[in-house]
């Protein structure tokens, strides 16, 4: 796609297989993916695993009209009960693809935490701290809000600090003010 010069944005999610639709129970805690991605119209996806692209068993597409709301048919997976104990050791539960630079950095930014985001714009370079916390552009070491604890044998986070938040009038997309956008 990128030599043909056309845009290939994709989104995908690991479940476990469980096997429940199987009467002998096979599958059960094998690792699969679905992903959605977002063509052109008129263009068509090849499938993965004829062309050699995923040598790891069987693909299927469905045309955009069968799978309707893609965003609905990945959170129907997103929020269906997880055994995330059976997922291999370092997989990870999802993936975003193909996108430009900025849309990239404004992920990126959307998915740091709270106080980071609220003291950083949007091109900052914040790290993540061996040991756990956060490294500013700085490199002044921010730990972490939050602790992991376990109260009546379920996990959950408590929060063990608060940190400033000093996010200017302009906010995280101060950067729009740097020039690039003309202000009619």
């Amino acid at each position: 796609m990128q030599r043909k010069g056309i845009p290939f944005r994709y989104v995908w999610i690991a479940e476990i297989q469980d096997g429940k639709r199987r009467a002998d129970g096979k599958g059960r805690d094998c690792i699969h993916y679905h992903i959605v991605v977002w063509l052109p119209v008129g263009v068509r996806c090849p499938h993965f695993d004829r062309r050699g692209w995923w040598p790891y068993g069987m693909s299927r597409s469905d045309a955009p009209q069968k799978v309707g709301n893609a965003v609905g048919y990945l959170l129907h997976y997103l929020k269906k009960d997880k055994n995330l104990a059976a997922m291999p050791k370092g997989a990870r539960a999802y993936g975003v693809g193909g996108l430009d630079h900025a849309s990239r950095r404004a992920r990126r930014w959307l998915g740091l935490p709270a106080f980071v985001q609220a003291n950083s714009d949007i091109s900052d370079q914040w790290r993540r701290a061996e040991g756990g916390g956060w490294i500013s552009p700085s490199g002044r070491h921010y730990a972490s809000e939050f602790r992991r604890v376990v109260l009546a044998g379920v996990e959950a986070l408590q929060r063990v600090c608060t940190h400033t938040r000093a996010i200017a009038a302009s906010g995280p997309f101060c950067w729009l003010s740097r020039g690039g956008v003309s202000h009619a």
